[in-house]
């Protein structure tokens, strides 16, 4: 079992962002952290989010990040590219 400080920045503030829209469903929290540990890199955990998260929470991710919403199509497709 992982701790959320064995997380990368980007894995910390999804973990952030779920915590706060599931706030009493830690076993959920814990498997996050636990596959984002594996995380070898920002990018491949910034791509999971990408896939992974619905609209909601990745726009709260983004908001997390300093990142415009308004790029999400260009992000999307970026990450799928490389």
């Amino acid at each position: 079992m992982k701790n959320q400080k064995d997380l990368n920045h980007v894995g910390e503030k999804i973990i952030e962002t779920l915590r706060e829209k599931f706030p009493n469903d830690e076993f959920y929290i814990q498997e996050k952290i636990d596959r984002l540990a594996m995380m070898p890199n920002k990018h491949d955990t910034f791509h999971w989010a990408l896939c992974q998260l619905d609209e909601c929470n990745l726009f709260a991710l983004f908001e997390k990040l300093g990142i415009d919403k308004r790029g999400y199509n260009f992000y999307n497709h970026l990450f799928k590219c490389l």
